[in-house]
């Protein structure tokens, strides 16, 4: 009797172990997807991107050979042009060329900006660590970066459990004609300064 109690209870045991276990595994893999970019660099006229993939299989993908991957930049101000991304840091071989395969538009007079994935099937692979797509950047002359740029993504989600991966949030970017300096405003009485002293001694 006492040796069929204990049997039950070892089973129910290791029962109640598998099931926690089970949950923690699958609580693990959703909160381990992590798809985010953000504003690494602001370098002269250049805003420079990194997308960062979580682990575990963050992918984009074509549906029907109709829907491309998107990432989205709208309230942007002065950008003239866009390029990237420049390198990444997965294995070499078709992952890491089809990273490279984004392309960019300027839409709306420089207030949005649209990077395309438009390689079908092209996925990130399993990795126990972050992946990141570097150098995406934009071009805005003579701007200033807020933190109020809308940031939307589109056919990202999870590898295993094909749970939508999509961010839509805040980040920074160029928002603003940019800021002189106050060394720029004393240069600029001190010329008025100048021309007003010249054109007195003209006229006298």
């Amino acid at each position: 009797m006492n040796l069929t109690i204990k049997r039950h209870t070892s089973t129910l045991a290791a029962s109640l172990r598998c099931g926690i276990i089970g949950a923690a595994a699958m609580l693990a893999v959703n909160s381990a997807q992590a798809l985010d970019f953000q504003l690494v660099s602001h370098i002269g006229d250049n805003y420079s991107y990194t997308l960062t993939y979580g682990p575990d299989d963050n992918m984009w993908y074509v549906e029907n050979g109709n829907v491309h991957a998107t990432i989205q930049l709208s309230g942007l101000f002065g950008v003239t042009s866009v390029f990237g991304p420049l390198d990444n840091d997965f294995p070499s071989g078709p992952i890491h060329d089809g990273q490279l395969n984004w392309t960019g538009s300027v839409l709306f007079g420089g207030a949005v900006v649209r990077f395309t994935m438009l390689d079908e099937d092209v996925g990130t692979g399993n990795f126990s660590t972050e992946k990141h797509v570097l150098g995406f950047t934009l071009v805005a002359p003579g701007t200033s970066p807020i933190d109020k740029i809308s940031l939307d993504t589109n056919g990202f989600y999870n590898g295993h459990t094909l749970d939508d991966r999509d961010v839509h949030t805040f980040i920074s970017g160029p928002g603003i004609p940019a800021i002189p300096e106050p060394s720029t405003y004393l240069m600029l009485m001190a010329g008025l300064f100048g021309i007003g002293t010249w054109m007195r001694q003209r006229q006298g």
